[in-house]
């Protein structure tokens, strides 16, 4: 009997990831959240166009608008409609297609979207994650964390700007990964480097004067719970490969101990700094952002995602007791939050409405009021991102991409996912 030899040609291999797919969509970001989806090339679309999607506005025209797509661009016409249509914050001419960019806010009479030229979200508003509000502009984080549940592990790093809400996300994970477990955020930058070895791992007793009978330590005080460490680009160096040795297979050694101790504990990092160029510098060890590699996640700028803006807006007064009433909300007050750049994120919003509640007692949310707090809206739009500019600044830059996304005027994480979105990454 002959042996059959099987070739290499003969297996097919590893299948190819599926391909994600996007479609161009509008985004309502005021009144109710909704996701709709880019009317059909060149046809006039209104009131009744809206009102079939559940939409209802009975000051957008009958015929207001078109939206035409030529290639990968797409423009927006106003069709002459009676209370006229406005495109980040300045009303368009009759008859004259203004070019849309990616996150453009668009005003039809007292509804408010946002055009999102690559939109794999969800067909429907979400809930919050945890107690972060996020209907229509974290459908990929949602998916990352959902993912997260499905595979093992210990070390989490989430990345994104001040008050973009980073640990909101640590105790939804927190929740889900570990539920009903122990919850430690502990801030970094916080702690001094002479103390932080003691307050993180633990003491024994004579370990140093003063100790008296020892500590656990916070991480060993939260066993088969969660430790989140805020801002861990602000960790110490020479405290860097002690947490290295905790990530690594979960060893901690107290202060004064002979022996390390195993501890069962999910550790979430969090970061607003730039990691991988930290890593680059010499400034962050590279073994140690290694341990992260199976999940990061990356929290977009809320000027990345103006669909969220009312809706986290709205969450906030009604924390704080002072509950939005539709009928005294301006829709040129939300535009204008909208198109504001909030490098604070959330607690620059929270400071905004604070603030502009304070000029109006009675508790609307006006344009007058929020106009006296961050000024009034800009008189030219956004240009929008093109490869050829993109490319221009990144070698003015040297490749730099974080020195090249403050001149474009955008985050890091929308330059890179504009490089990848046209083959540049």
């Amino acid at each position: 009997m002959t042996e059959s030899k099987t070739e290499t040609d003969d297996h097919a291999g590893p299948s190819p990831e599926p391909e994600e797919q996007y479609e161009p969509a509008l985004l309502v970001a005021y009144p109710t959240p909704a996701v709709l989806p880019l009317p059909p090339s060149g046809a006039v679309v209104g009131r009744v166009w809206f009102e079939d999607r559940g939409v209802a506005d009975s000051k957008i025209s009958r015929e207001h608008v078109s939206f035409a797509r030529a290639g990968a661009a797409t423009g927006i016409t106003d069709a002459r409609a009676r209370n006229g249509s406005w495109l980040d914050g300045i009303r368009l001419q009759p008859n004259v297609r203004a070019p849309l960019r990616d996150g453009s806010v668009i005003r039809l009479g007292r509804t408010l979207l946002v055009f999102r030229e690559r939109y794999r979200g969800e067909a429907q508003p979400q809930a919050p994650i945890g107690e972060l509000v996020a209907p229509l502009g974290l459908s990929a984080l949602r998916r990352e964390m959902l993912a997260l549940s499905k595979r093992p592990t210990q070390n989490v790093l989430i990345e994104g700007e001040t008050g973009s809400g980073k640990e909101l996300v640590a105790r939804a994970i927190a929740a889900q990964l570990r539920p009903g477990r122990p919850f430690a955020p502990v801030n970094v930058a916080g702690v001094a480097s002479g103390v932080f070895e003691s307050q993180f791992f633990g003491y024994v007793a004579g370990a140093f004067s003063g100790s008296g009978r020892g500590s656990p330590g916070i991480v060993m005080r939260h066993h088969g719970g969660c430790v989140f460490l805020d801002e861990i680009g602000e960790l110490p160096a020479e405290m860097q490969p002690k947490l290295l040795r905790l990530l690594d297979n979960r060893e901690l050694l107290p202060v004064g101990a002979d022996h390390a101790t195993t501890v069962d504990v999910l550790i979430i990092a969090a970061t607003n700094r730039p990691l991988d160029e930290m890593v680059e510098q010499g400034a962050f060890r590279r073994d140690l952002l290694a341990r992260f590699a199976a999940a990061r996640l990356e929290i977009a700028p809320l000027r990345e995602r103006p669909e969220d803006v009312f809706a986290i807006a709205a969450a906030l007064r009604d924390r704080a007791g002072m509950p939005l009433d539709p009928l005294q909300v301006e829709v040129e007050a939300v535009e204008r939050l909208m198109l504001h750049a909030l490098p604070a994120n959330v607690r620059e919003l929270e400071a905004v409405l604070l603030r502009a509640g304070s000029l109006d007692p009675s508790g609307a949310l006006r344009l007058s009021s929020v106009e006296k707090v961050v000024g009034p809206a800009p008189t030219s739009r956004p240009a929008p991102l093109v490869p050829e500019r993109v490319r221009q600044v990144l070698d003015k830059c040297n490749g730099n991409r974080s020195r090249a996304a403050r001149e474009l005027g955008v985050s890091r994480g929308q330059l890179l996912r504009f490089l990848a979105a046209n083959g540049m990454g």
